[in-house]
């Protein structure tokens, strides 16, 4: 079965400016008269659905499942259109643009995309903010922190809401509420807007089901053998009922989700949309047609497999959920969660894949959940319901809706189809912070005074100074942070509103809001958290090297740090090798991540966004702890200047020493109970340290003592050094190896090569 290749070639480009261009209501739609100027919901809603229009329908040979991804998907921002170019023109003239109207569509970009810089919130303050922009910051303060605000291509929807009701039951709601609500309450006119935008939406639902079906059944009229019309008749039968009205069967849910995940990235772009909890969406079909006769394990095997080639993506993070808890409590895990695991292996590519556990989880998911970690490649990661389900209901979940998360993406947690949760919406570089507190707030290497004055290192008594020092200057930055986060939220609301995925998202069709506008059940923004072990190790050194032994003083430890270590071989060596370090079992190191983490989680648990939403954390860097590196100075644990920070709540590369268990006893000392936005830890293992049968059952071990241990969160590389060194010298040949980033897995020989040597410098356990 062949893969998909890239879509976005220049005949859809040209497509997606035409929609951008009718969605904006000027021209003439393929399904709607020129209608006045539309509101901003309504031409997001109108571009999704000219988009359906416009869209080739192609059926390549063998696929059983219909649909390919309308041009949106992979398109961060419009692309040009040339009206030099010969090929451009004639798409034009085929979908029917008058020639007078070319520059109208060409020019569809810019009032399509423009995005006022500071909306309607008013000029930036910069005593307060320091005058940076509102997305990713490029001012001073852009080496601590970035402040995005906007949620974008990161979302689980309902879908299986959209499997149950069909577009048309959704329409069906909407127009309820339309009728219902009186057309002088003071809410109407604003809701009315939401949910005509909604019925937009529904009608690019219905629409793209049945002109798939229109197609299939045209060319089966031309079969010239008996096995392609059957597929042919029958992918025509699945779409003429889905997604517009509620699958019935296995086939159907599986063919409805998939034109629904189209419509999602039509909408948002592919990236970090995802499908949420496989299993329990799709369980109630496959129980009724494995009761009924209708479908076998092995033909369910082979659809979740082609399910997996729809999705395939070099780089994926399209997250499936498999396991965990039900809303009463109960084990999840079921039959079909069994069949996935088996598609995924069979499939042999890499395929973005999480496991929920917890302590009753069956012995037999958590070993075939092993079996496939073995191979490589950091599939699946593993969650742990017993820390990820406090931590969202101590934050105002409802236990029984917390026990339904699931990750977007990497790691990001969000309450499916009930929540707008704002992943990533802040990165947070506190080992800068840490830099700053010992130069008193000035950037040793500009010379310039990026944070608040908190004291000199060298009047400082002892390591609770330095500390609060620290403390200084995250709350200083933090508040900027937010800031900025704050200011995103306002800006999407006005801008960036999200029809689609707010028609399938709890409380919005209700409250007739968007969910950039306060529709969704919950709203909250999570931050990231980089350079635990770093601060960790950092803190530690100062401790036992200056405050205990007084082998460095204050004044030569500065003077090593201003000048990157050159000269001061002999305190660099003695700052790597003669202080203690993190991930290595340590109480008192490990004490001082689970300080600087619980006073992070604290400081955000005070902060509120504009419309209520609160601040979750990520204890995770993603592949920014190598940017973020390369803004902060050489620290005190002996990391020079530009270096990567540790992963996540990894050590850093090469320093947990003691082994797989002692890293877990460190790990487990990190507050994941409190990390609403997850935590994350990678561990790389010797593929001796799980060869056999006895290797899979140490491995289904460890991962069961982590879990009873409270870490939250953990990914896995089974790999040695000196396979990923032949990789990087060799990748026509050997490079061909699946290897866990930063949140996600990809091929080695696609990796940047700063990427790969931090993945190399990872200690390899060689024992479990």
């Amino acid at each position: 079965m062949a893969r998909k290749g890239s879509f976005v070639q220049a005949p859809q480009q040209v497509a997606l400016a035409v929609a951008a261009y009718r969605a904006q209501a000027k021209g003439q739609s393929r399904v709607h008269a020129q209608a006045p100027d539309r509101s901003r919901v309504q031409s997001r809603a109108a571009f999704l659905l000219e988009q359906v229009c416009l869209a080739p329908i192609e059926i390549p040979p063998c696929w059983g499942l219909a649909g390919e991804h309308l041009p949106n998907a992979q398109c961060w921002e419009l692309p040009p259109v040339e009206l030099s170019d010969a090929e451009t023109c004639a798409k034009l003239s085929k979908l029917g643009i008058p020639e007078e109207e070319w520059p109208a569509v060409a020019g569809a970009k810019a009032s399509w995309q423009a995005r006022p810089r500071f909306s309607t919130v008013g000029e930036c303050d910069a005593e307060n903010a320091r005058g940076h922009q509102t997305y990713f910051n490029d001012g001073p303060s852009a080496m601590v922190y970035s402040g995005w605000g906007w949620i974008e291509n990161h979302s689980v929807r309902d879908y299986a809401k959209a499997l149950r009701l069909g577009f048309s039951g959704i329409k069906a709601e909407i127009l309820q509420r339309l009728q219902s609500t009186a057309i002088c309450d003071p809410e109407y006119i604003q809701q009315e807007n939401f949910w005509r935008a909604g019925l937009l939406v529904c009608e690019a639902g219905e629409l793209l089901g049945q002109r798939y079906a229109e197609v299939a059944r045209a060319r089966a009229t031309q079969a010239d053998n008996a096995g392609e019309r059957e597929r042919l008749e029958r992918m025509a039968a699945l779409c003429e009922r889905v997604p517009a009205r509620g699958a019935q069967t296995f086939a159907e849910a599986v063919q409805s989700l998939w034109l629904c995940h189209v419509l999602t990235c039509g909408e948002d772009g592919i990236n970090a949309n995802s499908i949420g909890r496989l299993d329990q969406i799709l369980w109630p079909y496959y129980q009724a047609d494995i009761a009924a006769g209708r479908l076998t394990r092995d033909e369910a095997v082979e659809l979740m497999a082609e399910l997996a080639c729809k999705l395939y993506l070099e780089y994926d993070v399209q997250a499936i959920t498999l396991g965990g808890l039900t809303a009463d409590g109960e084990n999840a895990v079921n039959e079909l969660s069994y069949v996935i695991l088996d598609a995924t292996e069979q499939v042999g590519f890499i395929r973005d894949l999480s496991v929920r556990l917890h302590r009753q989880s069956p012995p037999a998911f958590v070993r075939r959940a092993a079996e496939l970690i073995r191979r490589g490649g950091g599939i699946p990661f593993i969650f742990n319901d017993d820390c990820f389900i406090p931590a969202l209901t101590e934050r105002g979940i409802p236990v029984e809706e917390a026990r339904d998360y699931a990750p977007i993406g990497c790691i990001e947690l969000t309450i499916p189809g009930k929540t707008n949760p704002h992943a990533v919406s802040g990165w947070f570089n506190a080992l800068k912070c840490l830099e700053l507190a010992l130069f008193d707030g000035l950037d040793p290497k500009t010379g310039q005074q990026v944070g608040p004055h908190t004291g000199d290192f060298t009047a400082m008594r002892n390591l609770e100074e330095l500390y609060a020092a620290y403390s200084a200057q995250v709350r200083f930055f933090t508040e900027r942070m937010v800031y900025h986060c704050n200011r995103g939220e306002l800006l999407q609301r006005e801008w960036g509103p999200l029809p689609y995925q707010s028609v399938l998202t709890d409380d919005c069709i209700a409250r007739g809001r968007d969910l950039t506008d306060g529709g969704a059940r919950y709203l909250y923004h999570a931050v990231t958290f980089m350079g635990t072990a770093n601060i960790a190790d950092a803190l530690a050194a100062v401790q036992t090297l200056v405050f205990e032994q007084h082998q460095v003083s204050p004044e030569e430890l500065l003077a090593a740090l201003r000048c990157d270590y050159e000269g001061f071989e002999g305190l660099h060596q003695r700052l790597c090798h003669r202080a203690p370090k993190y991930g290595n079992d340590i109480e008192w190191v490990d004490a001082l991540a689970v300080r600087a983490t619980n006073d992070f989680i604290a400081l955000m648990d005070t902060m509120r966004s504009p419309m209520g939403g609160r601040y979750f954390v990520h204890l995770f860097t993603f592949y920014f702890n190598l940017p973020y590196g390369e803004r902060t100075g050489a620290t005190p644990d002996g990391r020079k200047a530009g270096e990567p920070l540790a992963y996540s709540l990894s050590a850093h590369q090469g320093r947990d020493v003691a082994g797989v268990t002692a890293l877990l006893g460190t790990l487990s000392r990190l507050p994941h109970h409190q990390a609403a936005g997850a935590s994350a830890a990678i561990i790389d293992l010797d593929p001796k340290a799980v060869e056999g049968e006895e290797g899979v059952e140490r491995l289904q071990i460890l991962i069961q003592t982590l879990i009873s241990m409270g870490i939250g969160q953990v990914q896995w590389n089974v790999t040695t050094r000196e396979r990923l060194r032949q990789a990087q010298q060799d990748p026509e040949h050997y490079g061909n190896i699946a290897v866990r980033v930063a949140g996600y897995s990809q091929m080695f020989k696609l990796i940047s090569l700063d990427l790969q040597e931090h993945i190399i410098a990872r200690t390899k356990h060689t024992q479990i």
